[in-house]
């Protein structure tokens, strides 16, 4: 059985101290997460050679707390930007706050899921984490009550572990009609935090319709699903770095997954510049965001790390961006009574 153990991470600026939980898979893996925005801090590939840590982020919940560029957190209550900064239920208005350089809403607003301080305990080998967000929080209706559940399970083979998967069980009931768009924003360099670049990557997306276009000036979907082939978004198997220069402004886009509703499906998988260290992301979301670091700015991460634009790259598997005000991108809306349900899964592989 995998076991969970936590030490302090530091205080925040009000003086509310901070929870770092860590499990060692015993399948060369080590994960560890904090309460602060539920974030992951670190996935460790532990090897005979030395420890490589794949994940960016800080050494303690003050940096977290400083930065803003979602290193690892959950984002919600709607991943992404929503259009206008507004949307309409039932013929009322809701304005939403402008985060993002003062004009633009995005993950979820100032507060959202990533600035607050979740309730956590462990029970049995699972994490379990809960926030109620009050009616209101940057602009959203009704009181949202979410509960996730982290769970690491481990495959066998031969009587030895071969396998890690580390999964994310989302839940959530609201007290009134609301969007809702959960996700996790995690930056990946398979050769390692420190590495710099992480353009030498392989990204994989696995069974996808199209890609969403952009606005170029609003960084929000058309509305439209395209074919990627062709084009610098055919992703089968491919260095990061290899189209990124022709999309302008680096990869900041979602894939439309074909998986049915409910189903937990492979949506994309990473792998280092050698592929001896992979991760492959499940989901039952029905698309998965790709950003490639294009804002990272030169924050000084783990053990004096500097990340710099293309240092990381986020797979974030969601709904779609604007979801609540694009006619035929799939429903975002959690009604009274409904319970919303998702799940994200990262399965550890290696050579």
């Amino acid at each position: 059985m995998v076991m969970w153990c936590k030490k302090d991470f530091g205080t925040l600026s009000d003086g509310r101290k901070c929870i770092l939980y860590t499990a060692d898979t015993g399948a060369g893996v080590e994960i560890s997460i904090t309460d602060y925005g539920l974030s992951l801090v670190s996935l460790k590939f532990l090897e005979e050679e030395g420890t490589r840590d794949v994940l960016l982020g800080f050494d303690n919940v003050s940096m977290y707390e400083t930065h803003d560029f979602y290193s690892g957190c959950i984002v919600g209550r709607v991943a992404s930007r929503i259009g206008g900064n507004k949307f309409e239920i039932d013929g009322k208005e809701y304005q939403l706050s402008l985060n993002n350089n003062g004009n633009t809403h995005l993950h979820g607003g100032f507060i959202g899921l990533s600035k607050v301080v979740w309730e956590s305990k462990i029970v049995g080998n699972t994490l379990e984490f809960h926030h109620m967000q009050p009616d209101g929080t940057d602009g959203y209706p009704g009181n949202l009550d979410i509960t996730v559940k982290v769970n690491i399970r481990t495959k066998s083979s031969g009587g030895r572990i071969k396998g890690t998967f580390l999964s994310f069980d989302m839940t959530a009931t609201c007290d009134q009609k609301t969007p809702i768009n959960l996700t996790l924003h995690p930056y990946f360099n398979m050769d390692g935090h420190d590495a710099g670049s992480v353009l030498d990557n392989q990204l994989t997306i696995f069974d996808y319709a199209g890609y969403l276009p952009m606005d170029p000036d609003t960084i929000i979907p058309t509305g439209e699903i395209l074919p990627c082939k062709g084009t610098p978004f055919n992703l089968d198997i491919s260095r990061i770095g290899d189209y990124i220069h022709d999309v302008p402004g680096g990869y900041d886009h979602t894939f439309a997954l074909c998986a049915k509703d409910g189903f937990v499906v492979p949506a994309a998988e990473i792998s280092s510049k050698d592929n001896k260290y992979r991760i492959r992301i499940l989901t039952d979301q029905p698309g998965i965001h790709v950003y490639s670091g294009n804002f990272l700015d030169g924050a000084k991460g783990k053990d004096g790390a500097v990340y710099e634009k293309n240092s990381g790259i986020a797979l974030e598997a969601q709904n779609f961006p604007n979801a609540v005000n694009t006619p035929g991108f799939p429903n975002c809306i959690l009604n009274i009574g409904e319970e919303y349900k998702r799940n994200i899964t990262f399965s550890f592989l290696t050579q």
